[in-house]
């Protein structure tokens, strides 16, 4: 019979934002590679804790996933876009912006076949999963002061315009495959892509991993694996109009490093 297994995977994240936002109905051109996302004070505009935990038995998994991400981008990283035609006024040049998020991913997995290799510890399996994946955001764009900027919604700082965006949260459906390959019982790359969202809570999102985990040790009860990856991770979101309109339409990518226990 069958009994559980289970793997958690503490990791860092280390990403690049491409995309646009709107807090307050002001949009910004994001477009911050590593180097400039790594250049920012830790940990007041770069921190992240992640983390997945999932539990087998047989065919049938428990995924989870979670991902806390504070994020700041200014200077050549993050421009003035536009404003929305509801909105006086107009923006300057210079804007940063901050990112708070938290993302909580759950779901269902079974193996939908499988396929044993040559030697013992090998062979190839893909499963099929589905679930949702919870956002939270807090979003704050400052923006430099010029004679056309309207700044009845905003908050004044240090000479500069504060647009905050509040919490914003959503909830997006999501279905996806992962292909698990065993080369060997100590080395196991595993590839995997979802999509979601569907009009539930972003008009679209989608995701695609994949990492390569070499066992380093093992006890009686667990073992112990390197991993090594790259994670991409794009959403539409947007909601509100004018003064309250906000919008994160972001593709999140960049390499993943961590330990993965088995136990």
């Amino acid at each position: 019979m069958p009994t559980w297994t289970y793997i958690a995977m503490p990791y860092g994240w280390l990403p690049s934002i491409n995309g646009t936002t709107t807090v307050r109905g002001r949009s910004t051109k994001i477009d911050a590679p590593l180097g400039e996302i790594l250049d920012r004070p830790i940990p007041e505009e770069l921190f992240g804790l992640m983390g997945a935990f999932e539990a087998r038995n047989g065919r049938f998994g428990i995924m989870t996933d979670l991902t806390y991400m504070k994020l700041g981008v200014s200077d050549s990283g993050a421009r003035a876009r536009s404003v929305n035609p509801d909105i006086a006024g107009t923006l300057a040049a210079a804007v940063s912006v901050q990112f708070k998020m938290f993302i909580a991913e759950a779901a269902l997995a079974y193996e939908l076949v499988r396929w044993d290799g040559a030697t013992p510890g090998t062979g190839t399996s893909i499963d099929l999963y589905g679930g949702g994946r919870f956002w939270w955001q807090n979003a704050e764009a400052s923006l430099a002061l010029t004679a056309g900027l309207s700044i009845a919604d905003l908050t004044l700082r240090r000479g500069r315009a504060l647009a905050a965006s509040g919490d914003v949260t959503w909830l997006d459906p999501l279905v996806g495959l992962r292909l698990r390959h065993h080369f060997s019982p100590a080395t196991e790359l595993v590839l995997r892509a979802d999509i979601g969202g569907f009009g539930a809570g972003s008009d679209l999102s989608w995701q695609a991993m994949g990492y390569l985990n070499w066992e380093f040790a093992r006890t009686a009860s667990t073992s112990w694996s390197g991993m090594l990856g790259y994670r991409a991770l794009y959403v539409d979101f947007s909601k509100g109009r004018g003064r309250s309109h906000y919008e994160y339409d972001m593709l999140t990518h960049g390499p993943v490093l961590g330990l993965t226990a088995r136990f």
